[in-house]
Parts: C-alpha cells; structure tokens; sequence
C-alpha cells in the first residue's frame, strides 16, 4: 500500500501538457477535489447532524414536535445511544419547528435548568439585562434566575408584535428548536423530584391555549441518536438542508456544501462515482473527528491543567479559570475567528451548549472535563484496569459525577451488569481517611473495592467529569482531580 506521502506526490506531480491538464489529471483532481470537500464538509456539518440525527433517533421513539418530550424517566442508559449523555440527571428532550408552528412560547415553572438551541447548535439570542447578554439560557442561568417565567422564541427577522413586558424574547436562526431540560434530584433512590421538574415545563405556539405535552419515558427503550460515519451523512445533511430556512452564516462552506450537489430547493443526485468518494469521505471524515478528539490534549491550551490529561471543551488559560478564549460558537474571543479543532472535538462527541455551560459565574451551570488518555499518556482501554482520586471536598455546590464513554459511539459505557456507566457524589461513595474518593475503573472489580466502573474488553473508553454548580475553590484553581493511573 502506497504511503500518504506517496499519494500526495503523485498529486504534486500530475502531468500537464503547455499548462493544461491531462485527461488522466483532469479526472484525478476531480475526484480528490470533490473527496477533500467532502471530508471538510463532514467536519463542518459536525454541530448540525449531530443535532439532526438526535432529533429522528429520539423521534422515531416518542414522535416529533413541539409538543412531544423524550423523558429519561430512570436516568439515561447505555441503551440510548446518544453523545456523551449525563447519567445523573432527569433529561427532557423537545425539537420543535417553527416553520410549523410560528414562534413559541416556554412556561418555565421556578427552579428549572434548561437552554434552547438552534439546528446548527449555536444558542438562541436573549435579551441583555443588566448588562449581561443571554445566550440559549432559561431557569437558573437564564433571565428568570430561577423564578420562572415566559419566554418568547420568535425567527429570525420576525416582524410580528412583541410584548417584551411579558416574555423573555429569544431569537432563533433556523427553523429548529432543540429545547434541552434537566431536571435534578438529591438522592439517586428517589428520582421524582428530577422527573417533576423537567415535566413542569410548558410550551405552546403563542396566540394558542396551552396544551398538555406528551412526555414519553424512554429509559428502558433502545435509541440509535448517532449521525452516520460513512456516506450515510450526506444523505441525512441534504434532508436537513431542505427542511431548513437557508443559513446566512458562513457563506463560503455552504458553496462548498453546494459544490457536492446540496443545495436548498434542488435534488441531490451524486453519480455512482461521487457516491462511492461520499462513502469514503465520510468514514475518513469521521475518523478525522475521532483523531482529533482523542489527541485533542495535545492542543494549544486545550488542558485544564499542565500537569493533567483533562481536557476543557471551551479553552482557558491555565492562570485564570474566570475567563474562556472562545466564546459560545467556538470562535476566538481575540479574532472571532473558529476555533475548527475544538469545534470538532467538541461535536464529535458532545452535543448542547449555552452560556451557563461555559459561565464562569461561582455556582452556576457547570465545568466539565474529558480524559482520554492516562496518566503515562496512553489511550484508555476497557482491557486495562485504572484508579482515579479525587481530591477532598470537590468543588460542586450541586453534586459531582464521573462517567465512561464508548470510544467509538461516545455514548455510555454498556458493560454486562452495569445499569449506569457513572458514578456520582450521591451515590454513597466509600472515601479515604483524607476525605479523597479512590473510583477503580476496569473490566473486573478488584477485590475490596466498593467505587468500580466496569469497562469492556477490547473497546476503548474516555471519560468526563462534571462539577454541577462549581464554587469558587474551582475557579481559584485550588482543585485538580488526578489523572487515570494504569493499575494492571
């Protein structure tokens, strides 16, 4: 097999006749030139496929609309495959769509913890308060703090009446809405304060009475909400394409997108030819995706810590934990530039985002960590046995949870007897004479332990902390979990 330095050779070194290509070299270049397009436009669709194929895997089990509710009524398993999912919560998953519906109206009951969304996973655009400009947030992060109250989703360039008296006015860009709720509960044997939350929610088309929503349980139900690793996505992105409002973002890779044949309002009808170069594009894509995600500690402050393998899915400097580089599209607070690296990482493997989740406001939202390597810098593997500390009094004003994540699919780890692939501050966790919690992560439970994660032989795994509601101990940086240290 020729190496990829000898391919990109033998591209370099095409024949041209007088400064005119070949036959031969017309046709190679075609076809690399459609394939490299491809593979990019694979990475760049990441935020909005993702979200698309969350909305038809969860819809084919609980049905579509704004008047539906996927509900994780006993926790998210690892039957739901789904992009690094939170176990340790209630989950309430709606996608509406305003072209349907025309704008929206969210009753948020008091304490709710919830954002909204557009299909191409950017944030709604709220209101600015006081100075601080809401971004996809509704509950506690959100304008009401916690309070409650109505909110008002409207499209972009609506032109209708708005009393901004009496809702919170959030602007969307897409005909998409992905209304995204958690519910939280205090102790993991009785959930029903999570469920009560999370289905206290209202939402209504605005100028119609409020109807009840159908929340369906879907614990117990297998989900496949994976977008495709192979040609399958183009198929799936020009559907998404034609279904939505054309985007005005990012002009040059929608030609790009054009130039492969989708476009809204024409038929995409790849040759036999291209639809083999769109197979190999998207499984070179999505392998494109996974390198980085796993190598993505080698990135430019990228860690959240020097001396550590976690890495930060919106990057900070290692000095100052209060301020993020890139804000909630990923784009450099410097340049307003995309940060394509993290953007992938982030969307190969993770879905959602809002302000409150890259807030860096002592006690709101969240921090969150992925580890994909240990502590000697090699890859996690679920042959391989693992310990983990966490240090005294971890900084979570809420609750602390670490979870495994299948390598391949990023949904949780689905090994025989393991009814939740996480481990979280409620769950009675044995500590050390210091306070520190010692969690073993491995294919077999040593004996004596009492905190295990089993893993999988032969798969690989990566793993996410979560700190919900984070004090200040986290932002003064005077907390630093360890590392996984390979055992045996």
């Amino acid at each position: 097999m020729a190496s990829s330095s000898d391919h990109y050779q033998e591209l370099a070194n095409l024949e041209m006749d007088g400064g005119y290509p070949t036959a031969d070299t017309t046709r190679t270049l075609d076809e690399e030139l459609y394939f490299q397009r491809a593979v990019q436009v694979y990475l760049w669709a990441l935020p909005a496929i993702n979200m698309y194929a969350m909305k038809k895997g969860l819809g084919e089990l609980s049905g579509y609309g704004h008047d539906v509710m996927s509900v994780t009524e006993k926790r998210l398993k690892p039957n739901t495959l789904i992009t690094t999912p939170n176990s340790d919560v209630i989950y309430g998953l709606t996608f509406a769509d305003l072209s349907k519906t025309g704008p929206l109206v969210i009753d948020a009951p008091p304490m709710l913890q919830a954002l909204i969304d557009d299909f191409w996973h950017r944030p709604l655009t709220g209101p600015e308060i006081d100075g601080v400009q809401y971004l996809g947030d509704i509950g506690l992060p959100g304008p009401d703090k916690g309070a409650g109250g109505k909110y008002l989703i409207v499209p972009e360039g609506y032109e209708g009446e708005i009393d901004s008296d009496e809702y919170f006015v959030f602007t969307c860009r897409t005909n998409g809405v992905f209304i995204f709720v958690r519910g939280f509960f205090s102790s993991v044997d009785d959930l029903s304060p999570g469920v009560k939350a999370v289905e206290g929610i209202g939402i209504h088309p605005l100028g119609q009475e409020p109807a009840p929503i159908t929340f369906n349980p879907i614990s117990d139900t297998p989900a496949n909400a994976l977008f495709p690793a192979d040609g399958g996505y183009f198929d799936m992105l020009d559907e998404f394409i034609q279904s939505e409002r054309i985007d005005r973002d990012d002009a040059y890779m929608h030609g790009v997108l054009a130039a492969l044949g989708i476009r809204k309002g024409h038929t995409f009808a790849p040759t036999d030819r291209q639809k083999e170069l769109l197979d190999l594009a998207g499984r070179t894509g999505w392998k494109m995706a996974k390198n980085v995600a796993a190598n993505y500690a080698s990135d430019e402050k990228a860690t959240w810590w020097e001396d550590r393998q976690w890495v930060a899915h919106v990057k900070t400097e290692k000095d100052d934990f209060m301020h993020t580089l890139l804000d909630e599209e990923w784009r450099s607070r410097e340049t307003g530039h995309t940060d394509v690296t993290a953007k992938v990482h982030m969307f190969v493997n993770h879905y959602s985002i809002s302000t409150g989740m890259v807030s860096a406001i002592v006690g709101l939202g969240a921090k969150y960590g992925d580890a994909y390597k240990d502590s000697n810098g090699e890859f996690l593997r679920g042959d391989n046995t693992y310990t983990i500390n966490m240090p005294a009094d971890p900084p979570a004003g809420l609750f602390w949870s670490l979870t495994i994540y299948d390598a391949e699919t990023a949904a949780g780890v689905d090994a025989p007897g393991q009814t939740y692939s996480s481990l979280n501050s409620m769950d009675g966790l044995e500590e050390n004479a210091d306070g520190s919690t010692t969690i073993v992560v491995g294919p077999q439970r040593p004996e004596g332990t009492a905190n295990w994660l089993r893993t999988v032989p032969g798969r690989g795994f990566f793993s996410l902390f979560r700190f919900y509601g984070p004090t200040q101990r986290f932002f003064d940086r005077q907390y630093k979990p360890g590392d996984f240290v390979r055992t045996s």
